[in-house]
């Protein structure tokens, strides 16, 4: 419920939680009708301590403390930003998370666009979303599976990224890739050169390696090199 301007809101409780991290507000609303009590209520809304100071003094000193309507609005924004938050780092225990990749999660547990967008952002203020670190991870895991460079980069699309960060790292990254050794063990392992002379084999192989990321003269050019070791 949200108050309008014939409603006295006032904090009448306080009660900090997790060592502190949190506060729970014991908040009064009273329907006001000729300067009578026509109706009373009260709600509790769990904020970060870090959001109530934010928003001001609010619940400093004696209580209760009164609330304008925006105030209450905005502890009221709070609250499910709080929970958003809660379980976005909830989320992030199990395993890492782009802003974007948690963002849809945060949907999927049916948070608003604004409020799913809102957590992603305190969380990444926070300190717990490292896209830097999790493209490292993940480029190093795909030169891992021996994708070559347009494989990867489909990979990495996928994963939401940013695209400044995209841009400022990844070049860095994959030239410290050898691809071509990657390539090497990857034809290794899946060609038959007693078959290349048949044109179908080749044409497969040469889909396959496109596939894993490999432009067809990189296949070739490795193909002739590992044939000259394999005739000798």
């Amino acid at each position: 419920m949200t108050p309008t301007n014939n409603l006295r809101i006032a904090i009448t409780a306080l009660e900090a939680r997790q060592g502190g991290d949190e506060v729970v507000l014991t908040i009064l609303t009273e329907s006001i009708r000729e300067g009578q009590i026509q109706h009373s209520g009260s709600v509790k809304l769990t904020v970060a301590s870090k959001m109530l100071f934010e928003l001001g003094n609010i619940g400093a000193g004696s209580l209760p403390y009164a609330l304008k309507p925006e105030q209450y609005d905005q502890l009221e924004y709070s609250a499910e930003l709080w929970q958003a938050v809660k379980k976005g780092l909830d989320l992030l225990s199990y395993i890492d998370n782009t802003r974007a990749s948690l963002i849809t999660k945060l949907r999927e547990r049916q948070f608003n666009k604004d409020i799913a967008s809102d957590a992603a952002d305190y969380i990444a203020d926070m300190g717990y979303i490292d896209e830097r670190r999790i493209l490292a991870r993940a480029v190093e895991q795909l030169a891992g599976k021996l994708y070559g460079r347009s494989r990867i980069r489909q990979e990495l699309a996928k994963k939401g990224i940013s695209r400044e960060i995209l841009r400022e790292e990844l070049p860095e990254l994959l030239d410290a890739i050898d691809f071509g050794v990657s390539l090497r063990r990857l034809l290794t392992r899946k060609c038959d050169f007693s078959r290349l002379d048949d044109a179908k084999y080749r044409e497969s192989l040469y889909a396959t390696m496109y596939r894993l990321g490999y432009t067809p003269s990189e296949t070739r050019a490795v193909i002739k090199e590992l044939q000259e070791e394999y005739d000798e």
